[in-house]
């Protein structure tokens, strides 16, 4: 369904600049026209919100008619359920890949060696690493990402051992947490 109200949003933005007042709107899904005439709307937490996001934009245009074409395909209503719980499964073993990988990488962070010196952290006498924001000088940590997109690269990048050494040593402790510090770092 959110996928449908994303498309509708889209085709009422454009119809709104085009200064269209009189609309009538197809929608294959007789629930989510169900959804769009009542007041509030029924249905699940995520697509209530998004309708409720629409209201404005539906009390621009003075006529406007939500029609369906029908009941909803059964069999592509089942296809589309099953390709979301692969796909739910899919984040889920990727996640649980994450959480296993975050957890070598702090078992080996615990022999690098820190030191302070008057431009930073160094780890292993080699590379100069630092929290904020985010950054080593080591291959693991530069070369594995220097040709993936930004995108890519804060989604799936996990810290190298030797920012981890540091975050431990600056009191970050929590798996999740180092792994986030990672998303967050900067190319």
């Amino acid at each position: 369904m959110g996928a449908e109200l994303a498309a509708l949003r889209d085709a009422l933005r454009a119809a709104a600049h085009e200064r269209c007042a009189r609309l009538q709107v197809m929608v294959p899904n007789p629930r989510l026209v169900a959804m769009l005439r009542s007041s509030p709307p029924a249905g699940p937490r995520r697509a209530r919100a998004s309708v409720e996001r629409l209201r404005p934009l539906l009390e621009t245009f003075p006529e406007l008619e939500f029609a369906s074409e029908g009941e909803v395909d059964s069999e592509l209503a089942h296809a589309v359920a099953e390709a979301l719980d692969a796909g739910l499964h899919a984040a889920a073993q990727r996640e649980e890949h994450r959480a296993w990988a975050m957890e070598r990488i702090v078992e080996r962070a615990r022999d690098v060696r820190l030191v302070r010196t008057d431009s930073g952290w160094v780890a292993n006498e080699r590379y100069h690493v630092q929290l904020d924001p985010m950054a080593c000088e080591c291959p693991a940590w530069k070369a594995r990402w220097a040709g993936a997109p930004i995108g890519a690269r804060r989604a799936a990048r996990l810290p190298c051992k030797h920012l981890v050494a540091l975050a431990l040593h600056e009191g970050v402790t929590v798996p999740a947490d180092l792994a986030a510090l990672a998303r967050r770092a900067r190319a």
